[in-house]
């Protein structure tokens, strides 16, 4: 049984519970100032109304009258500026009361902490906010941002925290002299040291979030071996035979690729990849 890696949505989950862990990750991701935190809620799901498409959040936390969501992506799922809407409109919906004003929702901050540019933007943070065209400097005061990292661009940030962070998730290695990312490693090495809880985590990862991960592990370890050419090549290669294989329905051959090189090649000859 495979250690979970911190964008394994179930140890993701696990270390956001930790509120030193959770704190340092937001103010990272944000470079904001998180004083007191009021509460931590991991894989929240939410119904905006009965009948309607939830969402499950991986970590939101409330902390000086803000609320915080943070979520980690590992490949392309949809529209990801649509996700972000809809989490929004559900955060919106579920914070405010009947009857309640809408000066009393919250400030709201989403975060989504990417293997990839799942955006599209080709830039390592991507803020989205509301603004308007016709006045830019215009400060409509609504509440809210979003912010989307590519941690596979984490070369191009400055040198700090934040680049630590996103080169730590990319990389799986520590920069060393830092805290934060000391203790997560440490938290991550204690959690999968516990193989009764690794074995009831297991069955949280979908078949296909499953599958890319010992397909994006396999790419690694293969690249150490001097058998990739280029890891962006290999990378956007992988990505795209998963979801052909996905999209076809083949779950067994995308579950067979992750862990067979010579299946995987065969597949990716098949889809001329």
């Amino acid at each position: 049984m495979r250690d979970l890696t911190f964008t394994d949505g179930p140890m993701f989950q696990h270390l956001m519970g930790n509120e030193e862990i959770c704190k340092g990750v937001v103010e990272r991701v944000l470079g904001l100032k998180v004083t007191e935190v009021e509460n931590i809620v991991t894989e929240q799901s939410i119904e905006p109304r009965l009948g309607s498409h939830g969402v499950r959040l991986d970590a939101m936390m409330a902390a000086d009258g803000r609320t915080y969501d943070v979520e980690v992506q590992t490949y392309q799922q949809g529209r990801l500026a649509r996700r972000l809407r809809y989490y929004q409109a559900s955060l919106d919906v579920t914070a405010l009361g009947k009857g309640r004003d809408y000066d009393l929702l919250p400030e709201t901050y989403v975060a989504f902490i990417c293997t990839g540019d799942f955006l599209g933007t080709k830039l390592p943070i991507s803020t989205l906010d509301i603004c308007c065209r016709e006045a830019l400097d215009f400060d409509c005061r609504h509440g809210f941002r979003w912010v989307i990292l590519d941690a596979s661009r984490w070369r191009e940030v400055a040198a700090g925290p934040l680049r630590d962070l996103l080169a730590f998730v990319d990389t799986g290695r520590a920069p060393g002299n830092d805290e934060l990312i000391d203790l997560i490693e440490s938290e991550m090495a204690e959690a999968n040291a516990n193989a009764r809880w690794k074995e009831s985590m297991m069955p949280f990862l979908t078949v296909e979030d499953d599958a890319r991960i010992q397909a994006r592990i396999s790419y690694e370890d293969g690249r150490s071996k001097g058998l990739a050419e280029g890891r962006s090549e290999g990378e956007a290669a992988m990505a795209a035979l998963m979801e052909r294989l996905f999209a076809e329905g083949r779950t067994v051959d995308a579950q067979r690729a992750a862990v067979d090189a010579d299946v995987r090649t065969r597949l990716l000859k098949e889809y001329g990849l």
